[in-house]
């Protein structure tokens, strides 16, 4: 059976404080070195979160 298949609640529920949303917002721009080496890391985290900054242009020289 695929794990997918089955609906698993969890044992314990716990409220989220702040949306995910607003998680993401709150993210500094990564790191040009730091996206140079996890290029994959680093795309998706600007797809999730795009935003404007030096690790854009490392990712699009790569």
């Amino acid at each position: 059976m695929a794990f997918d298949s089955a609906a698993y609640t969890p044992a314990i529920r716990t409220a989220i404080p702040t949306p995910t949303a607003a998680l993401i917002d709150a993210f500094d721009a990564p790191c040009p070195v730091w996206a140079a080496e996890n290029p994959d890391r680093a795309l998706a985290l600007l797809f999730v979160a795009p935003r404007d900054c030096a690790a854009v242009d490392v990712l699009v020289s790569l």
